[in-house]
This record gives structure tokens, sequence and C-alpha cells, in this order.
């Protein structure tokens, strides 16, 4: 058992359920966040039943009071050993005037949630020497057709965590970007696809647990996984 803390937003599904039951295997305490209340239960439970612990906590990214809350709420030992950030907001659309209220909720719930729950968190994070993780991918350095605030958003949030990371690199702090191409989640569209030829829950679990529990000599500051085999049909 490590008696290490994470917390571990989006963990209702997907790459963050992932994580939180990978990392609960060699004892971490597991803060699960999500927006779905059953779904966070049931996450907890799958963790239990693998002989972890976790709590739970629901709250909307892109409301700043909820989120400072989360934040309260998983440092309140006064310690935090990780921050791994899966939550994200996808929207697509053409560069309209009409999409400006959808714009400012994405970048509200995705770039703003991002630094500000850092914020709240570092000194915590900071007097565990512990690690921040964000989920990525390649619209943060690539730009894609109908997919403008999302490359933006992704952009920043990748430029915010590079920056981040020469601040508290001299405090022991580590600072990971994830690049996963097509993972198998419910969330990634199989039509035309192969979801055994996808990267697999397990495979991008294992590179986040690996980063952040290397010794304190190095950190992996970026990681991109793509499929060894295409998984297009």
């Amino acid at each position: 058992m490590t008696g290490k803390i994470a917390l571990i937003t989006g963990g209702s599904s997907g790459i963050g359920q992932g994580t939180a039951l990978r990392l609960a295997r060699d004892g971490w305490h597991i803060k699960v966040h999500g927006r779905d209340r059953d779904k966070l239960d049931q996450t907890c439970a799958l963790i239990e039943q693998a002989g972890g612990s976790a709590e739970p906590m629901s709250a909307e990214m892109s409301d700043m009071d909820q989120l400072a809350a989360l934040a309260e709420w998983a440092t309140k030992t006064g310690r935090l050993d990780a921050l791994v950030h899966c939550a994200a907001k996808f929207t697509y659309g053409e560069v309209s005037t009409d999409r400006f209220a959808d714009w400012d909720h994405t970048i509200t719930a995705v770039l703003r949630a991002t630094m500000r729950l850092t914020a709240h968190v570092l000194p915590a994070v900071r007097a565990a020497e512990g690690a921040f993780v964000y989920i990525c991918g390649p619209t943060s350095w690539t730009g894609w057709k109908r997919h403008s605030v999302h490359c933006a958003t992704r952009h920043a949030q990748a430029g915010f965590a590079k920056a981040l990371f020469e601040e508290v690199r001299e405090d022991g702090v580590r600072v990971t970007l994830v690049h996963p191409g097509f993972v198998n989640t419910p969330g990634v569209g199989k039509d035309g696809k192969d979801p055994d030829k996808m990267i697999q829950m397990a495979d991008i679990a294992e590179m986040i647990a690996t980063a952040i529990t290397l010794p304190n000599t190095s950190c992996v500051t970026e990681l991109t996984l793509r499929p060894q085999r295409s998984p297009y049909t």
C-alpha cells in the first residue's frame, strides 16, 4: 500500500476510470470526480472490488464555485499526490457568430477549469512533490476542420502545462501531457474501426501510472500513444 492520494477528473468512465482502477491496484486512495453520480458510484464499487479505496464527488467543470469545492474536498488532508485531469468537453462546428455562447462555455469548461483546478490544488501537490497529468491529444498541435474551439482550448491547455512544468520542476513536481490516439472507450465511435486494434484502456492507464511513479529524478513531460496497427477497417 502506498498511502498516496489521487484526484481523477472524468473518472466515471473511459481513461479516467481505467487510470483510477490501475492506481488503486497499487494502493492509491482515489478521489473520483464526474458529473453522473450513479456512474461515479459504479467506479468506486469497481475500485473496492479490486481491493482499493475511493470516494466520489460530482461537480460541473464549467461552474467555478463547484470547481473550488472539488479542490477543497480533494485536498482536505493538506496533501494530494496526483491530479489526473481527464474531464473534457467536446464541441464541433464551423466558425460562426452563432457559436459564441457554445465557445464561451467550452473555454470555461476546458481551459478555465484546467487552470483554476490546478491553481487550487497546487499547494497540496507541491507539498507531496506530486504530479499533474493532463489528457490532451493531437488537437493541441494541429488544426482540424470544424474543431476550431476544441483545437484552441487544447493548444492553450498544452501551453499552460508546459509553462507549469517550468514553474514547479525545482519543487520536485512532475507535469505530463498525454496525447492518446484512438482509445477503446465507450465514447469513441466504432463505425468503420476495429476496437481490438485501438489503444486499450489498460495500455494508457499503465503509461499514466508509470509517468507519475518514476523516481523523482526524471519527468515524462509529453507522452504520445498511437495504435500499433491502423484501426480503420
